[in-house]
């Protein structure tokens, strides 16, 4: 049984997952592909003032202090500051170094789990979801 079971093992699902098991619950992600870090959708760029949650300067790639911005009409503009406004980081290592972290604190990752429903009953939660096994249904009465 868990206490809490977050759905999705991307960088925030893992952070969460993190601090929750730092706070002592018994904490579940359930991701539904086979691997962390597999087939991002998004940039690696993460703001500067996210550095804190970065688990390791291994991820990153680059700090970056400036851009250039295009316009459909082809003009463009560059902005530059002194300091460091973000970071570049490896997608694929930057969330699976995430996940790492909150493993070691006692996460339980539960890969190729697509999640179909999630319901509150009398006797706790129900969640419902496609399994690289089959459908299974976790039922924690704890919540």
């Amino acid at each position: 049984m868990y206490d809490v079971i977050v759905v999705g093992g991307g960088p925030v699902g893992s952070y969460l997952a993190y601090k929750l098991a730092g706070l002592g619950y018994q904490t579940v992600v359930l991701e539904r592909r086979g691997r962390i870090g597999e087939k991002n959708c998004c940039t690696g760029i993460i703001g500067w003032e996210s550095m804190g949650y970065i688990p390791g300067d291994d991820v990153i790639l680059r700090r970056a202090n400036s851009a250039r911005l295009f316009s459909p009409s082809g003009k463009s503009i560059r902005l530059w500051r002194k300091e460091t406004q973000a970071l570049i980081v490896d997608r694929r290592a930057f969330d699976r170094a995430m996940a790492e972290r909150a493993q070691s604190r006692g996460v339980t990752y539960e890969l190729g789990s697509l999640v179909h429903d999630l319901r509150s009953e009398s006797q706790g939660v129900v969640v419902e979801m496609a399994h690289q096994a089959g459908l299974t249904v976790i039922v924690d009465e704890r919540f």
